[in-house]
């Protein structure tokens, strides 16, 4: 039974998809173990900034204390000394220092005046001015640099986003932080989103909402800290070694709140897929964390490792189905050599058959041949030449025929044959004309026998070597196709001399016009 054709498509297909399970499963369990990669990475980031901000506000906590060692009674040169001793920049890069905003009571606008004269040599009034029913200048803010004094007699509880803020830290008694604001530090082209967390130096028994301001006791101060987001975050991702993150803060929800910090980072080719969210609670306020892989994030051999056993798999499939249509290859050209060696076995047992009969047929016409030759011969050398010829004629018809891959023979070759051997090669008086006509063996070997023997009779009789003397062939088919007409004619001036010589031959029947009909009418079944 033949093999299917589609079957190595089929076995390629079949295992083709089981050896993609295993490589599938690896690249699932890649992808999977690569993604909780980045969320550890992710989750690294996020505690740094955190721990960063907890340290940052423990100086809060760690300033306060002092005030309340002092009974709020803290002198310049101590708080300078405490924040130098804290050692802010070398430490904790990001904070832009650590400051005290006291409480303004009414009517104290000198006094403060008088604080930042002697605190810091400088002559300001309290700014801007502020219609709230309480005030809040900043008097102190180490380490002293320029950045730091342009904030230096800010009312900070007049504006908005820290009066917020400050009202939390008052009501909560802790720290509070609030939402993204421009720092008065920012006195450059370089600016930065910042922030800042407020820590009450006097726990509130009450609240500064407006219809209750009498319950409301007023802390002593606050001791607060100004925050750049960008240094900040920097840094604490900078701690130790380089996580290849790009972040982007937003303080509130992502599509709603103010953008605080956005890394310089570009994003991996991961895209969304591995971005993760991360909530912080920075002082009372909530950042929201956007976490995504930076293009130096790399992801682990298990995704090539699953790409390679799935590349394996193919190949294997592959390899075998070449291997099946290879066998079936095989099995076919078997099965085609079987086919042709029985077909050559049936064709030489014929051809041996067809070599028998025709060798039969040959010895006979042979025997007949030379029977009547030496019938009409006079003489050996007559009859040796005679027969000689003949057999040359039967040997000519037999070559043209070995020659053609068909077993068959033109009839124009076979006139030009027979012409010359018996004219010789210098003959020009002849002209043969008629369609491609193709003889079968039978009447190849009958026709070479009968062009033979008029040949012979046209050079013996009719002079046809001579000069002046034409023989002219011409032939067509039938109407059906399965007859043939030959016309030889001899145009010669000796040929009224050649009707005696011949009559004997003709009229008697002598060998050549016998020869001629038993072929002509005998084995070809036609007429002369």
């Amino acid at each position: 039974m033949p093999v299917p054709k589609q079957l190595p498509v089929l076995v390629f297909l079949v295992t083709a998809a089981i050896g993609l399970v295993l490589p599938v499963a690896a690249y699932r369990s890649g992808a999977q173990a690569n993604y909780l990669r980045f969320e550890r990475l992710a989750d690294e980031a996020v505690d740094r900034i955190s721990t960063r901000i907890t340290q940052h506000i423990s100086l809060l906590i760690a300033t306060r204390s002092l005030f309340e060692a002092q009974s709020g009674n803290v002198s310049y040169r101590q708080f300078a000394s405490f924040v130098e001793h804290l050692n802010i920049n070398g430490t904790f890069n990001g904070i832009q220092g650590i400051g005290y905003a006291a409480v303004v009571p009414p009517g104290g606008d000198d006094w403060v005046r008088e604080r930042l004269r002697a605190n810091y040599g400088i002559a300001r009034d309290p700014f801007p001015r502020s219609s709230e029913d309480l005030r809040t200048a900043i008097i102190m803010l180490e380490p002293d640099n320029e950045r730091n004094r342009a904030a230096l007699g800010y009312d900070m509880y007049s504006e908005k986003t820290r009066r917020v803020a400050m009202q939390a830290a008052m009501l909560s008694g802790e720290a509070r932080a609030t939402d993204k604001v421009e720092l008065l530090q920012e006195i450059d082209g370089e600016k930065q989103a910042g922030f800042l967390v407020f820590l009450p130096l006097q726990a509130n028994q009450g609240s500064l909402a407006p219809e209750n301001p009498d319950e409301t006791v007023a802390p002593l101060g606050f001791v607060y800290a100004p925050f750049r987001a960008g240094d900040l975050i920097e840094a604490a991702l900078n701690t130790s070694s380089w996580l290849p993150v790009h972040l982007e803060i937003h303080d509130g929800e992502p599509d709603k709140g103010d953008l605080l910090f956005r890394s310089n980072t570009k994003k991996g080719g991961q895209g969304e897929s591995y971005t993760v969210r991360r909530d912080l609670d920075i002082a009372g306020r909530q950042w929201s964390v956007m976490v995504s892989p930076s293009t130096g994030f790399r992801e682990g051999t298990e995704t090539g490792i699953a790409l390679l056993l799935g590349a394996i798999s193919l190949l294997m499939a592959a390899a075998l189905a070449v291997s099946m249509r290879a066998q079936i290859k095989a099995l076919d050209a078997s099965r085609e050599v079987i086919k042709v060696s029985e077909a050559a076995a049936a064709q030489k047992d014929f051809l041996l058959q067809e070599m028998k009969h025709r060798i039969k047929n040959s010895i006979a016409r042979v025997l007949a041949i030379a029977r009547q030759t030496a019938n009409h011969s006079d003489s050996l050398q007559e009859f040796t030449e005679s027969f000689t010829n003949r057999l040359q004629a039967m040997s000519a018809s037999q070559d043209i025929l070995t020659h053609s891959h068909q077993q068959k023979a033109d009839l124009n070759d076979l006139l030009q044959a027979e012409l010359q051997q018996v004219f010789g090669d210098d003959f020009d008086g002849k002209s043969c004309s008629g369609p491609k006509q193709q003889l079968g063996i039978r009447t190849t070997q009958a026709l070479a026998l009968v062009f033979h023997e008029l040949a012979t009779n046209a050079l013996k009789y009719a002079r046809m070597d001579e000069n002046g003397s034409r023989l002219d062939i011409d032939w067509r088919s039938g109407a059906n196709g399965k007859s043939l007409a030959i016309d030889w004619r001899e145009n010669s001036a000796a040929f009224a001399d050649a009707q005696e010589s011949d009559a004997q031959d003709t009229n008697g029947g002598g060998f050549g016009t016998k020869l001629m009909r038993s072929l002509v009418e005998g084995e070809l079944s036609g007429r002369i």
